[in-house]
């Protein structure tokens, strides 16, 4: 019997410096927390929750604690989780939950709902005794005061909303955001365990001064997540295309369809970069053969995974297709 992991921090720039060696740290460290806890308990689902709830406390990715700021300077959070048994749960835009990851787990294990979104999944988080969000970390709240400043002052553009128009209209607003920043985007893990159940699990904070209210391809099923018997998959990117595109769905369909995955993999970022464009996305994912599958259309994406009892962290500077044998 075999079993897989594999874990994201996000893709985007990633331009090397501190903060990045940080998250790198955090998702060397994650990664091992989920294989011991994939190899003691063998329960794929409990090792990508670890993954994800271990990489939502580190403050230097961009979920639970070190989520980004929108507009307002509040923190709106999205996670989801499915596993090919069946199970599916996600929550969207909760404010004062350290973990939403948690959250979604029990939207999906004690209701007959899959998303809850707002200050009543909150409720539920409360009644449940999840622990609640403390404050920013001071390095996130910097990042926001120095993005306003850029663009306020004209560094980026003549204002927010028209770099905003202009993301609605020509799809250039991350762009410019890119070129000021280093993003660090959604947290994902995928994993498969010896009894053949695959899971994954995805959370966020979301794009950086997004409009209050907004939720993007974290917790949507076949987006942001997707678990069948084939790949269960965790995107990151920019979560308006990642919806329109929906990727992980996409691996699962054309996994079954070719029996490859490398086939499959390039058969995703083909439809993505004919349909977004490039510097959009990144997606990870575990085969039922126990194989790690990656891949990316940015600049960077940082991967974690377990390769021969061997903790392995990729954060390589161009886009790529990896089937890891």
């Amino acid at each position: 019997m075999v079993k897989a992991l594999a874990l994201h921090g996000g893709a985007g720039a990633w331009r090397l410096g501190a903060l990045a060696e940080k998250a790198v740290e955090a998702v060397k460290k994650c990664t091992e927390r989920a294989w011991r806890v994939l190899s003691e308990r063998n329960s794929a689902l409990d090792a990508v929750v670890e993954a994800v709830v271990c990489m939502e406390d580190s403050g230097y990715l961009n979920a639970g604690y070190g989520s980004t700021l929108n507009l307002l300077g509040e923190r709106e959070l999205d996670a989801g989780l499915m596993t090919s048994t069946g199970l599916l749960g996600a929550v969207a835009a909760v404010k004062s939950t350290r973990n939403p990851i948690l959250l979604a787990r029990i939207v999906a294990e004690k209701t007959p709902h899959v998303l809850l979104v707002g200050e009543n999944a909150d409720r539920l988080a409360l009644l449940h005794g999840l622990p609640p969000l403390p404050p920013p970390p001071q390095h996130v709240v910097e990042r926001y005061k120095e993005v306003l400043r850029k663009i306020t002052s004209g560094e980026v553009a003549d204002s927010y909303y028209k770099a905003l128009r202009g993301f609605i209209e020509e799809g250039v607003y991350s762009k410019l955001l890119r070129r000021v920043l280093d993003v660090y985007d959604t947290v994902g893990a995928v994993a498969l365990d010896e009894n053949n159940v695959l899971a994954a699990a995805t959370s966020t904070g979301g794009v950086i001064l997004k409009l209050p209210g907004r939720v993007g391809d974290t917790p949507i099923p076949g987006a942001g997540l997707y678990a069948d018997e084939n790949a269960p998959c965790s995107a990151t990117g920019t979560g308006e295309y990642i919806i329109k595109t929906m990727p992980c769905l996409r691996l699962g369909l054309e996994y079954e369809k070719h029996g490859d995955a490398a086939r499959a993999l390039n058969s995703v970022v083909d439809y993505v970069n004919k349909r977004a464009g490039l510097n959009t996305m990144g997606f990870i994912a575990v085969d039922r053969s126990g194989r790690v599958l990656y891949a990316y259309n940015t600049e960077a994406m940082l991967v974690g995974y377990v390769y021969r009892g061997e903790v392995v962290v990729d954060l390589k500077p161009e886009p790529r297709v990896r089937v890891v044998e």
